[in-house]
């Protein structure tokens, strides 16, 4: 009989738990605190436990028109494709992992389903072992009853001889003895008959033994190729969560480099202002100044010049 897997609310409850401790509820941890369950099980409810959990979402960036150049746009565009991807990759990475835990899952139900078989046979196989040294001993044991009822019969013929050396007076003896024989004769041929039944019984066992031990090698075959099998899924799951976990730092890295981008622009943008204000009041200045006195035209180009610089 299969083991009983562990349900979906022992796993979610467990993640939550550990969550909630400040630790990651990785696959190893949720095992380690439920103290049983298999991988590939605990697998698949992590991954439908995530599932209904909220993502944060990340806020987009959009730079006004004014400022994007060329640098801009061609770092915005490669930042959504390199994320477009990266979450391509991921959600195929998360349906190939998913569909090896349930290959694995199935395939241990099996391997717990073949072990249970090779123990059934083994106990058939023992039970019959056990029957067929019962039939050998009651072989053995008819084999010396047959041997005495030899012996018994050639002993009455050796007294028959003896009796009709004696004579006619011991007719009587020699009749009995007669009875005797032939009764020692009908126990030795049923003894034989019973002898040759318990033979081919053995017989029969003995290649019920074999066909017996023969299955259970078989089963223990089977056994070996679906746990090689298990481990090759399992390796396979593991070397796609290697690369989904790698797709979401470079995921990470781009839009670190978009949020440093932004920040540039901003600074460039907050002292382009603050140089517009300042040219502005300049200019404010100048007109005054302009209005206020009377100057030679030389002094008037000076100081537009100065307020230009």
């Amino acid at each position: 009989m299969a083991r009983e897997g562990i349900s979906y609310e022992q796993v979610a409850a467990t993640a939550d738990a550990l969550v909630g401790a400040g630790e990651q509820p990785s696959i190893r941890a949720v095992r380690e605190a439920l103290g049983t369950g298999s991988p590939n099980t605990i697998h698949r409810h992590l991954g439908t436990w995530r599932a209904a959990r909220p993502v944060a979402q990340t806020a987009a960036y959009e730079l006004p028109a004014e400022l994007v150049n060329g640098f801009g746009r061609e770092l915005a565009r490669v930042a959504s494709q390199a994320r477009a991807e990266v979450e391509q990759d991921l959600v195929r990475a998360q349906a190939e992992a998913a569909e090896l835990a349930s290959t694995g899952e199935a395939l241990e139900a099996e391997r717990d389903e073949l072990a249970a078989q090779v123990a059934a046979l083994t106990s058939e196989r023992d039970q019959a072992q056990a029957t067929a040294v019962e039939r050998a001993q009651e072989i053995q044991r008819l084999g010396d009853q047959v041997q005495r009822e030899q012996a018994a019969a050639e002993a009455a013929r050796i007294d028959l001889a003896t009796a009709r050396l004696k004579g006619d007076g011991l007719a009587e003896q020699l009749a009995e003895l007669r009875e005797q024989l032939t009764a020692a004769r009908q126990t030795l041929e049923a003894a034989q008959a019973g002898r040759q039944q318990a033979e081919q019984q053995a017989a029969v066992l003995t290649a019920q033994e074999a066909a017996q031990r023969a299955r259970s090698d078989d089963l223990v075959g089977r056994l070996a190729y679906a746990e090689k099998t298990a481990q090759g899924a399992r390796e396979a799951a593991e070397k796609a969560n290697r690369e989904a976990t790698n797709a979401r730092i470079a995921e990470q890295a781009a839009q670190a480099r978009l949020e440093s981008s932004a920040r540039e622009i901003d600074g460039a943008k907050a002292v382009a202002k603050e140089a517009k204000a300042e040219a502005a009041e300049l200019r404010r200045l100048l007109m005054v100044s302009q209005k206020g006195e009377k100057r030679s035209p030389a002094t008037a180009a000076k100081t537009a010049k100065a307020v230009e610089e």
